[in-house]
C-alpha cells in the first residue's frame, strides 16, 4: 500500500513539474513573441519616422529649388533649343544680344515674361557644356534658329573648325532659358598675355568724360575708358566669359575670373567695379617659379637630411688624428669654396675616405656633393678613391694642398 502511494505521489509530482515547465516555456515563448512584436513595431515606427524626415527634406529641397527658379526667372519658366546661326556685327552682333524667332516672342508672352519688370536675359548653353548669358536684340530670326553674335559664340566655344558648316553656319544647338540676373558689383578680368599690360602701361586719363568727335559721343579717357568701351555693348557677364578689349589697333582677350554677387550678373544700369588681374601668362610663369622653388627646397631638404645621415655615419667611423711629428703623417691643407681653410693630419697608409669622413662629420661642405682637387698638376680625389690610400695615389710628401670643389648643380 505504501509503495503504491509513493508511486502515485511521485507520478503527481512529476506531472506537476511537467505542467509547471510547460507553463514556464509558454510564458517564455509569449514573452519572446511580445518582444518580437514590440521590436517590429519599433522598426516600423523608426522607418516611418525616417520616411517622414526624408519626405520633409525632399519637400524643403523642392521648395528651395522652386524659390531659386522663381528668383532666377521671376516665375517665368521658358526654355527652348535652337540651331545656332551667326549674327554679324553689322547686323547688331557687336555685343551679347541674340536674335530669336517670332515664335519665341509668342511663347514668352504666353508665359508672362513681358509683364516682368526689368531687362530680359537668357542663359545660353550648348550640348557640349558651354554656357554664357546675354540679352535679346530682336525677334526676327528664322524659325528654329537663334542668332549668335561673335562674343556669345566665343564664350560658348561654338566657333570651331569642326562646328562650322559649309554654308557658314554652326552645327551647334543652343538652349536658351529665360532668367533674371542680379546687377553686377565687381568683375575681375584676366588678360591672357602680358601684352595687354604693356599696351595699357602708357594709357593715362581721368574719370571725367570727354567728347570724341570721331566717334561722335562722350567717352571716358584712359584705361577706364578702354574697359568701359569693351563692356558698354554687353548686357551680361558670366564667370568664364571672354571679353575682347580693343586699343591702338590691337585686340586683347580677357577672361572673366571673378564676379560678384553671383556667377552671372547683369550689366544694365549698373556701375560695376573692374579689376585687372595678373595675366594668365604671368600667372603661369609665377606658378612655374613657385613650383621650381618648391622643388629646389625639397631637393635641398633631401640633401640636408642625407648630409645629416652621412655626418652621423662619418662621425662613428672617424679615426683619431695622428699626433704632430708622427711617422708617415701628411698635413693636408684644404681650402673651401668660401675661402676658409682647415688642416688635417693623416697617415700616408690611411684611406682617402678618412678625410672625407672628417669633412662630412664637420659639415664643412654644407651637405653638397664635392670632390678634392690638387692644383698642380691637377689631380682629383673623388668618392671613387675613398677606399685607396694616399700613398697609392701618389701623395708622398709631408704636406699636401687641396681645395674642395663643389659638385652641386
Amino acid at each position: 500500500m505504501d509503495l503504491e502511494f509513493d508511486r502515485s505521489a511521485s507520478r503527481l509530482k512529476a506531472e506537476q513539474k511537467a505542467r509547471l515547465d510547460k507553463e514556464k516555456r509558454k510564458r517564455e515563448a509569449d514573452r519572446r513573441a511580445a518582444a518580437e512584436v514590440q521590436r517590429k513595431n519599433q522598426e516600423m515606427e523608426e522607418a516611418a519616422k525616417e520616411r517622414r524626415l526624408q519626405q520633409a527634406e525632399e519637400e524643403a529641397r523642392q521648395r528651395e529649388a522652386q524659390e531659386e527658379r522663381e528668383r532666377r526667372t521671376g516665375g517665368v519658366e521658358w526654355k527652348e533649343t535652337f540651331v545656332a546661326a551667326p549674327l554679324a556685327e553689322d547686323k547688331g552682333g557687336g555685343g551679347d544680344r541674340i536674335t530669336l524667332p517670332p515664335s519665341a516672342l509668342s511663347g514668352l508672352e504666353f508665359k508672362g515674361a513681358m509683364e516682368v519688370r526689368g531687362p530680359m536675359h537668357f542663359e545660353l548653353a550648348t550640348e557640349h557644356g558651354g554656357k554664357t548669358h546675354g540679352g535679346v536684340l530682336e525677334f526676327t530670326a528664322e524659325d528654329g534658329t537663334v542668332g549668335i553674335p561673335p562674343k556669345v559664340a566665343a564664350c560658348l566655344a561654338a566657333v570651331t573648325g569642326n562646328d562650322e558648316t559649309p554654308e557658314g553656319g554652326y552645327n551647334s544647338r543652343v538652349t536658351a532659358t529665360y532668367v533674371r540676373l542680379e546687377k553686377g558689383a565687381f568683375v575681375s578680368l584676366q588678360p591672357r598675355t602680358r601684352e595687354f599690360a604693356n599696351a595699357m602701361g602708357s594709357v593715362r586719363g581721368s574719370s571725367v568724360p570727354v567728347y570724341d568727335p570721331v566717334r561722335g559721343k562722350w567717352v571716358l579717357p584712359g584705361l577706364e575708358g578702354v574697359l568701359h568701351a569693351a563692356l558698354q555693348p554687353l548686357c551680361a557677364l558670366t564667370l568664364g566669359d571672354t571679353v575682347r578689349v580693343e586699343h591702338g589697333g590691337s585686340a586683347f582677350d580677357l577672361d572673366v575670373v571673378q564676379l560678384e554677387p553671383a556667377h552671372a550678373v547683369s550689366l544694365i544700369d549698373t556701375d560695376i567695379q573692374v579689376e585687372i588681374a595678373a595675366s594668365r601668362e604671368e600667372q603661369e610663369q609665377l606658378q612655374e617659379r613657385e613650383r621650381a622653388e618648391a622643388e629646389a627646397t625639397a631637393r635641398r631638404q633631401r640633401r640636408e637630411e642625407e648630409a645629416g645621415a652621412r655626418a652621423l655615419q662619418a662621425a662613428a667611423r672617424l679615426a683619431e688624428e695622428p699626433p704632430e711629428g708622427a711617422e708617415g703623417a701628411v698635413a693636408i691643407a684644404v681650402r673651401l669654396p668660401d675661402g676658409r681653410r682647415f688642416t688635417r693630419r693623416v697617415l700616408r697608409t690611411s684611406s682617402v675616405g678618412e678625410l672625407f669622413d672628417f669633412i662630412d662629420a664637420g659639415g664643412v661642405a654644407g651637405g653638397e656633393p664635392y670632390q678634392l682637387v690638387a692644383a698642380y698638376p691637377r689631380r682629383v680625389f673623388d668618392q671613387s678613391a675613398a677606399g685607396r690610400t694616399w700613398e697609392e695615389l701618389g701623395v708622398s710628401g709631408p704636406q699636401e694642398a687641396l681645395f674642395l670643389e663643389s659638385l652641386a648643380p
